[in-house]
């Protein structure tokens, strides 16, 4: 058995998403000052690798708490779609998987774009999945759609919409998906935060 971690490491100062609190990661106390070490973090719900709730967008959507466990771990299929910065992630790029666009089925899409993390660019010039390719996949009623972009869509409003009306999790940001074979088991699961709308995960790939 194998495990590899897909999620970005935290730290001090990181990127966020433009409107989003910036990370704040720093020493409260110490084995000098306390007797013990720790920390004092202060950051938004959709830091780094993490996933999307329903409520995120949706006033009456599902909260993390109300969301089924089963959700966040299972077999997952990674669909590799190669993309160039700017550049649409379309529905002529989801045809040739589209037997394993199956109800319930567990989906991450690589583009490459998760070698960009920390880069200036990052929260920018992401591939962008179409409003139209949103809609093709929440038709398909997938479970979970996962990528290596730090939000799906540059039309970001709409596609959340469509993807979370169907009760599709969305996890975003993912990292090192060169070192994973096309099929393992997802590991990903949020904070238990009562009523909120995403979390931050460590991510994690079995095989």
């Amino acid at each position: 058995m194998k495990l590899v971690d897909l999620s970005h490491p935290l730290v001090h100062g990181q990127q966020t998403f433009p409107s989003d609190p910036k990370l704040s990661i720093v020493p409260h106390g110490t084995t000098r000052t306390l007797k013990y070490n720790i920390t004092q973090i202060v950051m938004g719900s959709h830091q780094g690798t993490h996933l999307d709730a329903m409520f995120h967008f949706l006033d009456d959507g599902k909260t993390l708490d109300q969301m089924p466990l089963e959700w966040f771990y299972g077999k997952v299929h990674v669909l590799r779609i190669p993309k160039e910065a700017r550049e649409e992630i379309t529905v002529e790029d989801f045809r040739p998987y589209e037997h394993l666009l199956v109800p319930e089925a567990k989906i991450i899409y690589e583009t490459g774009w998760y070698k960009h993390f920390g880069q200036d660019d990052f929260f920018e010039n992401f591939p962008s999945l179409t409003q139209e390719a949103s809609a093709y996949l929440a038709d398909r009623s997938i479970r979970m759609l996962g990528m290596d972009t730090p939000t799906p869509s540059r039309d970001w409003y709409e596609v959340h919409h469509i993807l979370l009306k169907k009760e599709i999790v969305i996890v975003e940001s993912l990292t090192n998906l060169d070192q994973v074979p096309d099929e393992f088991t997802f590991m990903g699961f949020p904070l238990n935060l009562q009523g909120r709308d995403g979390s931050p995960i460590r991510a994690v790939a079995q095989f």
